[in-house]
């Protein structure tokens, strides 16, 4: 999937509320910024990680709420949804590393509100 510009400063504004940075959700993108935290809520778990977000799902959240998605709106999700399973990801390898995330920073509630609206 190729991102647009647009897509990249989305999916940039996440890292950064994940990281507790400051971020800014571009123009345009508040959106599938709610969509996302929505859809995110709602996640499944495999055990050992959080799933991706399925087309299905995206769809039945679509449908259910009667939002009227463009594929250009999937592609915002899925590329939000990509850079929340990097950072799930990478905070689980720092916890069986044993490092206590010292290279991946803890979620505070600061970014929590940021991702989730608060």
């Amino acid at each position: 999937m190729k991102l647009r510009r647009h897509d990249e400063l989305l999916r940039l504004a996440l890292i950064n509320a994940l990281a507790g940075k400051a971020h800014k959700i571009p123009e345009g993108g508040q959106l599938a910024w709610g969509w996302f935290n929505a859809l995110c809520r709602t996640r499944t778990n495999s055990g050992y990680s959080p799933n991706p977000l399925s087309y299905a799902e995206i769809e039945a959240f679509a449908r259910l709420y009667r939002w009227p998605m463009e594929p250009r709106h999937i592609d915002m999700i899925l590329a939000l949804d990509r850079a929340w399973l990097d950072d799930a990801a990478k905070r689980f390898k720092a916890a069986q590393n044993g490092s206590g995330g010292a290279d991946a920073p803890p979620i505070t509630k600061g970014a929590l509100s940021a991702i989730f609206g608060g």
